[in-house]
């Protein structure tokens, strides 16, 4: 009686798979239940992946009632009855002993998703040749003549006379920007970028090397080493609210004040 149950012992499958009835593509979770003691630590290996099988996440272990369990889940993608090879586990107890567990074998039947009776159907015959339409140069010939006569026309147009430019171009009278318009249109960046160019160009014209081709860093270094007799850090202030005031929003009222203090200091330049 006592070898009869190890025998059937033996034969009892060591690993069981959830679902029984698996198909391709499925999630199947492969479990083992192992004698331990509570402290037990169990050091798991991954499976590999294969044509066959897909590891879904890391294998996992977990102690109840008596039991360790140990949960490998993966995927088959093959129909039929497939023996997984299954890694071995090592059993770390509380006394510092070692136990190497053999993985043996998982059996694990899976069904295919296609019906029983799925064939490829025949291949058709082939086609009979697309017939092409005629091509005619004429759209080639008409672009080609547009691209000549375009280049012709962009050529006649570069050889026009432009307007002379005076002799100094600082006498030429700007006339006055219409500064109150486009405040109450809504424009104060305008006012201030009017302003800005207002105020480089009469540095230019007091300071040549002082260039409008200058940004404004570079501007008051040179305004710095001329060792021009003008308040330098107003001037320099203002520049710098006019430059912002130019690319971000302002209030109304901040443009307002700098062209006032714009033509407060202009008049100290000039003077």
């Amino acid at each position: 009686m006592t070898y009869l149950l190890l025998l059937i012992a033996l034969q009892a499958p060591v690993w069981s798979a959830a679902p029984g009835a698996a198909t391709v593509g499925d999630t199947v979770r492969l479990v083992r239940r192992l004698s331990a003691p509570p402290d037990v630590q169990a050091r798991l290996q991954t499976l590999d992946a294969s044509p066959l099988l897909e590891p879904l996440s890391p294998p996992r272990a977990a102690y109840a009632e008596g039991a360790l369990t140990i949960l490998y889940t993966v995927a088959l993608f093959q129909p039929g009855e497939h023996a997984i090879p299954m890694p071995s586990a090592e059993l770390l107890y509380p006394d510092g002993r070692v136990e190497t567990v053999l993985g043996d074998t998982a059996w694990i039947t899976v069904a295919s998703v296609l019906p029983a009776d799925d064939h490829v159907p025949p291949a058709l015959p082939a086609l009979a040749p697309v017939t092409r339409a005629a091509r005619t140069p004429l759209p080639l010939i008409v672009m080609t003549c547009a691209v000549l006569l375009g280049t012709v026309a962009w050529g006649a147009a570069r050889r026009r006379p432009g307007p002379v430019a005076p002799d100094d171009p600082a006498a030429v009278a700007r006339p006055p920007a219409p500064v109150d318009r486009w405040m109450s249109a809504g424009e104060p960046r305008a006012v201030a970028a009017v302003t800005a160019d207002a105020m480089r160009g009469l540095i230019a014209e007091l300071v040549p090397q002082a260039g409008r081709h200058l940004d404004t860093e570079e501007c008051l270094e040179v305004l710095r080493a001329a060792e021009v007799d003008w308040p330098l850090r107003d001037l320099s202030e203002l520049l710098r609210a006019l430059e912002r005031a130019r690319f971000s929003p302002a209030v109304p009222s901040d443009v307002v004040e700098l062209v006032e203090q714009a033509e407060r200091l202009a008049e100290r330049l000039e003077s």
